[in-house]
């Protein structure tokens, strides 16, 4: 998260930004999903627009988009990931709230991970971090 102090209370701020047919619906799911009490959901001033604190500091807003400037999915490079400390409990949360596998989970030099559908069908990879290895060599 980028975060600087300047005098004029303008401070250049990293967040998350997902467009949604119902904002609420998936603040909901999110929120449930990364540690409900944990997470913050506040409306916004004004539109159909939902912001979560999370609890790594980050947030995330969640925004209807505009009916007369409609915009595509978009697909590419950048991927919403969720770091799990225990990837089964936290796939099969996701299902609970209403998330659908898409790939199964793969071991891979870097961790664990499984991408999953959220209910709107956005792409989400779970991700869980290799054991740290004992004893490396100096």
């Amino acid at each position: 998260m980028v975060d600087q102090d300047r005098s004029d209370g303008i401070a250049p701020r990293c967040c998350l930004v997902l467009a949604s047919d119902n904002p609420w619906r998936l603040a909901g799911f999110y929120t449930d999903l990364v540690g409900g009490e944990s997470a913050t959901v506040v409306p916004a001033i004004q539109g159909d627009a939902v912001t979560i604190h999370l609890p790594t500091g980050m947030d995330m807003v969640l925004y209807r988009p505009s009916r007369q400037h409609p915009q595509p999915r978009q697909t590419g490079g950048l991927a919403l990931c969720l770091r799990c400390a225990d990837l089964e409990y936290t796939r099969q949360r996701a299902m609970a709230l209403g998330g659908r596998v898409l790939d199964p989970v793969r071991e891979e030099s870097f961790g664990r991970e499984q991408w999953l559908l959220d209910p709107e069908g956005n792409p989400v990879l779970l991700w869980a971090a290799p054991a740290e290895p004992r004893g490396r060599p100096a």
